[in-house]
């Protein structure tokens, strides 16, 4: 997943702002806050949480192939060059003695169609 290397408080590096937006990409995280994340749980034991080396590198490789036209962020990742972005590896192994709670199920068994907007009819 696409993380940062550090937690970013709240000063935003200047070559990061062209790209960054407030909806999205505060979402972005450290491998240790991963690590804190995930152990808060109680349902993994974390067994590594780290960056993969030059994974900027392969998000830039993946990003060149699926976006080529997404010039603004393969120009942050560049400009970046791994100081802020890159991939992050979390492996996990579910704790044997945690029970967990049966999922609650909202979806019926059933589709009942129903129109989406009140002027819109079903067929």
């Amino acid at each position: 997943m696409e993380v940062l290397t550090d937690e970013m408080e709240d000063v935003l590096p200047e070559h990061l702002r062209a790209w960054w937006t407030e909806e999205q990409l505060w979402s972005f995280h450290s491998a240790a806050w991963w690590r804190r994340h995930w152990d808060r749980t109680g349902i993994v034991e974390i067994e590594e949480a780290d960056m993969l080396s030059d994974g900027w590198r392969r998000w830039l490789d993946w990003l060149r192939v699926v976006a080529p036209d997404n010039a603004t962020e393969v120009g942050v990742l560049e400009a970046d060059a791994g100081g802020h972005l890159g991939y992050v590896r979390v492996v996990g192994r579910r704790r044997g003695e945690v029970q967990l709670q049966e999922p609650i199920l909202s979806v019926p068994a059933q589709y009942l169609k129903k129109p989406l907007l009140r002027e819109m009819e079903v067929d």
